[in-house]
């Protein structure tokens, strides 16, 4: 499946109008992508854009604003550009929005308890959605992460183990949003676990805590997962200091509690 490149007088009045009523509110290699964004959408991964020629012709640009625009359609992860072909659709898969949205994590004033209140109200209920929704092969990954985890305790895979089993997790919901929001707080939580003394001192609990939550999803009981869910992010809550490796706060916080 390819644009159609029979429209061009049709096109170039459409985004000369779309342009015009913008204003300077939007620049026109934005309104060009836009107006291809909602084409590529109907496209298959691989399937090739027309060329640069051809786009500037079609709507009746230059080909600076189409190379604009190609460069507006990669950042938002639609298409890839490569010498020879120009542009191909690419996979969708949400990376890049992961990716922007871990950035904007970093550099947001929220702390990392505030972080992690926001994941206790996301997975807590992805885990009640995944015990009603899961598949066999959903059951299957759950359970090797675990054995990964179980098995990589004091060694440097152990996070990769820990933080897999909640992308599993997401996924078993049914609902592809999940993943798409808990894929960038994995990765602001693997920069701040990574170089934290305290996290590795969790490790047997993480391991147990995460058998129940896979216990529950299996049995297909949406209460119980909800409940094994929120009695291992509240503990890491309670733990956050350590986690964080605020070694000085965690002991204060142990002597005043």
């Amino acid at each position: 499946m390819t644009l159609d490149k029979s429209s061009t007088g049709r096109d170039v009045h459409r985004i000369s109008r779309m342009a015009s009523e913008l204003g300077s509110r939007k620049r026109l290699p934005e309104v060009l992508a836009d107006t291809l964004q909602e084409e590529i959408l109907q496209l298959s991964v691989g399937d090739r854009l027309p060329t640069e020629p051809e786009l500037a012709e079609r709507f009746g640009v230059s080909r600076t604003v189409v190379r604009e625009t190609a460069r507006l359609l990669v950042q938002r992860g639609l298409v890839t550009v490569s010498p020879g072909r120009g542009m191909t659709v690419a996979e969708f898969d949400g990376r890049l929005i992961a990716d922007q949205y871990g950035l904007l994590l970093r550099l947001s004033e929220g702390s990392f308890e505030q972080l992690l209140e926001l994941r206790l109200v996301l997975e807590v209920e992805m885990a009640m959605f995944a015990a009603a929704r899961r598949t066999d092969e959903h059951l299957t990954a759950l359970r090797e992460a675990n054995r990964n985890l179980s098995s990589s305790i004091g060694t440097d895979t152990f996070l990769d183990a820990d933080l897999s089993f909640h992308e599993i997790l997401a996924q078993a919901s049914g609902n592809p949003f999940f993943s798409l929001v808990i894929r960038p707080v994995n990765s602001f939580l693997r920069k701040v676990y990574r170089t934290s003394p305290g996290y590795p001192s969790e490790a047997s609990h993480t391991v147990r805590e995460h058998e129940e939550i896979a216990d529950a999803i299996a049995a297909g009981d949406p209460s119980r997962a909800r409940f094994a869910c929120e009695n291992h992010l509240r503990r890491i809550m309670r733990h956050s200091d350590l986690l964080a490796g605020d070694a000085d706060k965690a002991a204060r916080k142990r002597a005043s509690g």
